[in-house]
């Protein structure tokens, strides 16, 4: 397609990579002189009418989104059966590349990438974009070490949120999340997940998951614990192997709740003296490191307590612990109170129960749940039944009830893409019923109920009606014998019917290429689009034969005109055309080809006809 101009603007100049989906073009926009990206879509894509409508619909949402992280969208168009996206074009290298080429990264670069993929990510999230498919391949280094995110959007247009362990998904596989994996909705902690998956190959040199199937690649995601990278990789310091386990974190909610938060945490790393834990919440802190080891060499210089000091300090230490134990009756550390079960308590109820034996409730989390009511304990951390110290911090998760989903729009879509949209949403197909429509193909979703737009509770049932395409209308069957195969075509076409087979045979009694029979009589009903098969001739075709016409004048006018013409395999003629006296008799030889008729008109009106 080189020196293709496609939209009268875009010069394709070089082909600089292909994809799954797209082959990428190196171009030149001729209306505003500069070098651009253009994705074109693959054929067997670009003849999907449904993938090609979301494809532009996605991509024209992503290109509302200018950033310098991002890989910025200029337009969508189509040339003939051509569809493409214009996009910036950037002049450097993959992150998969220098992943291969220089892993494991420095600490400090690593990080830096991380950051500029976070800014550009946050700023999408904020647009209401979620990426779905970050992975080091979308992910372009320019010369300069700018980090952009390239194909927002797009990734929606392929999977619509259904992972599909074969064709080009395989790539994504080992950066996708696992309730990617489950082929659950997803939402920016998904993107999220996949940039910790993407920092962990930087400063490991391998991806956190692998195995010869991608479909076990996937169960790793949702079922092991992420190897430590640290254990690969020394030089990692402990505050970013934490930020990489907790963007990893299995559970959304346990994640850095946006893009920008990791960002910040991230650039926490940059400075000495800084190290992550976690508080009692299982969120991410930042604090200074013990003095000790922000400083090795003041406690070098501190001196060093003789034995005998030693000594005299451990006796006291001794005396003075056994008197708080005599004076607290052994209660020293705190008395030991059993764990109620509190599951399915509302948390009011649940807070005044645990109040009641010196315990805390400590809420980390609240999630849908569809077998326990809002607002009441989903689980609790310690369980049930277990022995602990008065004070202590019971951790529950909250239920917000029963989830409602949003229902989406089917009309327009294959009754299979329906069904997999609704999945991905988490509702299912209801019942399906088929009418005849001329505006839909056949297959394709008319109306749907609940309506697009409605929230229904998850696992609930959407009732569609699917078009079973336009009615036929019922034509009656011309007569084709006798005719041309042209003409015999023509007159098919006319009436809306299809051209079937063509068989051919010697004929006596038909010349070539003249219709000698149809499989569906002429008169029958059928409906519009029926296929009509013919036999045609192949000569050689009726031979010249003769009959002799006789007939008598009448005798009202003084002169008649006699015309005689003659039907037969040949067409229509006119064989003789003479005056004659009233009451003359007439005798005329006619000449014709197989079977046919002779008309005898007189002064323009007609008078007998013959069969011949």
């Amino acid at each position: 397609m080189e020196g293709m101009v496609l939209g009268n603007r875009y010069e394709l100049i070089e082909k600089v990579g292909e994809g799954g989906m797209a082959t990428v073009y190196k171009a030149r926009c001729r209306i505003l002189d500069r070098i651009v990206a253009i994705k074109v879509l693959k054929e067997e894509l670009s003849r999907d009418k449904s993938f090609v409508e979301k494809f532009r619909v996605e991509a024209l949402a992503a290109a509302r989104i200018s950033h310098p992280n991002i890989v910025n969208i200029y337009d969508v168009g189509q040339e003939d059966e051509i569809h493409y996206i214009v996009m910036e074009y950037v002049d450097g290298k993959t992150l998969k590349e220098v992943i291969c080429r220089q892993a494991p990264l420095p600490i400090a670069r690593a990080v830096d990438i991380a950051v500029m993929i976070c800014d550009g990510v946050h700023h999408a999230h904020q647009k209401g974009v979620v990426h779905r498919d970050i992975k080091p391949h979308n992910i372009l280094i320019t010369d300069t070490g700018i980090v952009k995110v390239a194909d927002f959007g797009i990734a929606r247009a392929i999977s619509s949120a259904t992972i599909t362990f074969g064709g080009n998904m395989v790539g994504s596989v080992h950066y996708i999340s696992p309730e990617q994996a489950r082929g659950e909705p997803v939402n920016r902690t998904t993107d999220i997940y996949s940039i910790g998956c993407v920092l962990y190959e930087m400063v490991t040199g391998k991806v956190p998951f692998d195995a010869e199937s991608p479909i076990t690649v996937a169960l790793k995601h949702i079922h092991d614990d992420v190897p430590s990278p640290k254990e690969i990789n020394d030089e990692i310091p402990e505050a970013l192997e934490g930020i990489i386990l907790k963007a990893m974190a299995k559970v959304p909610g346990h994640r850095f709740a946006t893009a920008e938060e990791m960002r910040n945490t991230l650039l926490n790393v940059h400075s000495n003296g800084f190290s992550i834990y976690g508080d009692r919440n299982e969120k991410t802190l930042v604090r200074p490191l013990p003095a000790g080891e922000r400083n090795d060499a003041v406690l070098k210089k501190k001196r060093k307590l003789r034995p005998m000091n030693i000594a005299i300090i451990a006796i006291a230490l001794l005396g003075l612990l056994s008197g708080a134990i005599f004076m607290m009756g052994g209660n020293l550390f705190g008395s030991e109170v059993v764990v109620p079960n509190i599951k399915n308590m509302d948390i009011k109820e649940a807070n005044l129960k645990l109040k009641e034996l010196g315990l805390k409730m400590n809420v980390i989390d609240e999630q849908y749940d569809d077998k326990v009511d809002k607002n009441n304990i989903i689980s609790q951390e310690p369980s049930q039944g277990q022995k602990v110290k008065k004070g202590r911090e019971i951790k529950v998760i909250i239920s917000k009830g029963s989830q409602l989903l949003k229902v989406p729009n089917l009309v327009g879509y294959d009754l299979n893409e329906a069904e997999i949209m609704l999945q991905n949403k988490g509702l299912r197909l209801g019942r399906t019923e088929e009418t005849f429509d001329d505006r839909f193909a056949e297959g394709q979703v008319i109306s749907q109920n609940p309506e697009a737009g409605e929230k229904i509770s998850e696992n609930s049932k959407v009732n569609v009606v699917v078009s079973k395409g336009r009615e036929k209308k019922r034509i009656t069957m011309p007569n084709l014998v006798g005719l041309t195969l042209q003409e015999a075509r023509t007159k098919l076409q006319e009436n809306k019917l299809v051209p079937g087979e063509v068989k051919r045979e010697e004929s006596n009694q038909y010349y070539n290429d003249q219709v000698i029979s149809q499989d569906t009589a002429a008169g029958v009903q059928v409906e519009e689009e029926t296929t009509v098969n013919l036999i045609v001739s192949n000569g050689p075709g009726p031979m010249t034969q003769t009959k002799a016409i006789e007939f008598t004048l009448p005798a009202q006018q003084e002169y008649y005109k006699v015309v005689i013409s003659v039907s037969d395999r040949q067409g229509e003629r006119e064989v003789y055309n003479q005056l004659h006296p009233a009451s003359d008799t007439v005798n005329v030889v006619v000449s014709h080809f197989g079977s046919g008729s002779a008309e005898v008109s007189l002064n323009g009106r007609h008078f007998k006809t013959y069969s011949l």
